[in-house]
């Protein structure tokens, strides 16, 4: 996604290489800088015109200068910082440059530009890709991939694909035989066997909003997605039928009788074909002023607090069973756009690139965006939390810690935002550390990217 260096290559290496002679040959003739010394781009060697500094390769930002203290974040390559200042040092740097809005960046990472900072990852633009995409996923697991036409005819497959493998694009088609084959990095697999996948536009309520819903509402979820969901004049599903819902309208929830709910004067919808957005006490530990989020496992619906008020709410698809813990967490590290792939441990196996927004809070567990499916409202996932792409902005934007314009990722250990996972067996979950292991209960299949792995071909 990020666009290629900020300026050719030869003059990147020549500023590079004049910049680290500039260092060395520095207040005093041939006598570097002591370290911690004040510089400026021009002891550098940066053009006055330099109004930023292009980063160069996804590089590390750190707390203080000399990449000591904990690691805060990564920036993106082709992202222009602006700094504040710049500091001399006895590393590999060679100077290390304050950048907005904090951190240190490595000066043998960056290169000067005459353009004004500017990021080249933005929520904004995540959102529009990962809409954009039109995706193949492999159906079922198993398909084989071949690495030529000659090897398609000498039935000699290069690799059998495990688990659902998603194809970034649809390459070629071509016809060996009477079957049709698509070209896709794993290598040809035959087009019987994957089927196009576009991701969710689906986005829930801001409820900061004008007029928004009173509390309890519900999303209606039928059973099939494609079904219609009738609206009875009585809590029996023998009553008459009204009219019907379309999947994910939003009603009231008035009162609730025999399994129903009541959502108009007469009107009645069968509890198990709506979710239910309800308040939630703030738990013991989260300050009166602080952002948290609440996951209700039962209902598949996440609310966002700002203390003790509802800010947002949507549907999201958690972990199958119990595969979902729960307790209460701080996410640890937000990751812009990150690589999903299935580690040793888990029993499935995929590899899914460019997944938006991970927020992750337990070992092996996150909130994140997913492109693959459609089924928010219903569980899916093997652990992790799911959330639309537009959702999984918010989320991520609006939750701590902050990862500014730019920059791949961001870390803090001590600050993140509260999520509670919850359920009817355990309503009042304690506090979990991010690095305790699943509970035995729970049959760790896919860390930190469980959702793919629960993904059996069937959105419902």
């Amino acid at each position: 996604m990020s666009p290629g260096w900020g300026c050719p290559r030869r003059l990147v290496a020549v500023a590079v290489l004049g910049a680290l002679t500039a260092v060395a040959e520095a207040r005093g003739r041939g006598r570097r800088p002591a370290a911690g010394a004040e510089l400026t781009a021009a002891d550098l060697r940066w053009p006055a015109t330099t109004r930023s500094a292009t980063v160069r390769t996804a590089s590390k930002v750190y707390a203080q200068p000399g990449g000591k203290g904990r690691r805060v974040g990564k920036l993106a390559r082709g992202t222009r910082v602006a700094w504040t200042r710049i500091v001399a040092s006895r590393d590999r740097c060679q100077a290390w440059l304050a950048i907005e809005p904090h951190g240190w960046a490595c000066a043998r990472d960056l290169a000067p530009s005459a353009d004004p900072p500017a990021a080249t990852l933005e929520p904004g633009r995540i959102v529009a890709e990962t809409e954009a995409k039109e995706l193949l996923g492999v159906v079922p697991a198993g398909a084989r991939a071949f690495a030529s036409v000659r090897a398609i005819r000498r039935g000699r497959p290069a690799r059998t694909l495990r688990g659902w493998t998603m194809v970034r694009e649809p390459g070629a088609r071509i016809v060996v035989g009477d079957v049709a084959y698509r070209e896709t990095e794993h290598g040809l697999v035959a087009e019987a066997a994957i089927e196009l996948r576009r991701p969710s536009t689906f986005a829930g309520v801001d409820l900061r909003a004008p007029s928004p819903p009173g509390w309890p509402f519900a999303w209606v979820t039928p059973r099939r997605r494609d079904a219609m969901v009738s609206v009875r004049a009585a809590p029996d599903a023998r009553a008459r039928e009204l009219r019907v819902l379309v999947r994910r309208e939003l009603v009231p929830v008035l009162e609730r009788q025999g399994g129903f709910a009541r959502i108009g004067a007469g009107a009645w919808v069968g509890l198990d074909e709506l979710r239910v957005a309800a308040p939630s006490p703030r738990p013991d530990g989260v300050a009166a002023d602080e952002r948290w989020l609440d996951v209700d496992l039962d209902q598949q619906v996440l609310v966002a607090y700002e203390g003790d008020v509802p800010v947002y709410a949507t549907l999201v698809s958690t972990g199958k069973g119990r595969s979902t813990p729960t307790g209460i967490h701080r996410i640890e590290k937000k990751l812009a756009r990150t690589r999903l792939k299935a580690p040793d441990v888990s029993l499935g196996e995929w590899d899914l690139p460019d997944v938006p927004f991970s927020m992750r809070f337990r070992k092996y567990y996150a909130v994140h965006g997913v492109y693959w499916h459609d089924s928010f409202g219903k569980p899916r996932s093997q652990g992790c939390v799911n959330l639309s792409p537009r959702d999984a902005r918010f989320v991520f934007e609006w939750s701590h810690p902050q990862v500014p314009a730019g920059w791949l990722d961001a870390k803090d250990t001590r600050r993140g935002t509260p999520i509670r996972l919850r359920n009817r067996r355990d309503p009042d979950p304690g506090w979990v550390d991010y690095d305790t292991d699943p509970p035995p209960s729970v049959r760790l299949r896919a860390p930190a990217t469980a959702a793919a792995a629960g993904d059996d071909g069937d959105d419902d």
